[in-house]
């Protein structure tokens, strides 16, 4: 029991750790589409696990430990790829 409660919150400190980012993404309707979000979103050392979907028109992605990706550096790589956000859902 002692071994199970400890690994629940080892995991549970993982979520503490790293915010995920739920994108939804005006424009987008195919594969080139999704390689330059998916480029634009890992340029940056504050992301990791991108995964962009053209079916769902969104991108999924964590924001690494310690750090900070406000709403505006989002769009901004967004839009460097061609492409405009239609909103942004930060879970833990």
């Amino acid at each position: 029991m002692k071994v199970l409660l400890l690994m629940l919150s080892v995991l549970m400190s993982f979520s503490v750790w790293a915010t995920r980012i739920e994108v939804d993404i005006n424009g987008m309707t195919c594969g080139m589409c999704v390689e330059a979000i998916t480029k634009e979103l890992n340029k940056t050392d504050k992301t990791e696990n991108v995964k962009v979907s053209l079916e769902d028109k969104k991108a999924y992605f964590e924001v690494k430990k310690d750090k900070t990706l406000s709403d505006s550096e989002i769009k901004e790589a967004v839009k460097k790829a061609g492409y405009q956000v239609f909103k942004i859902a930060r879970k833990k």
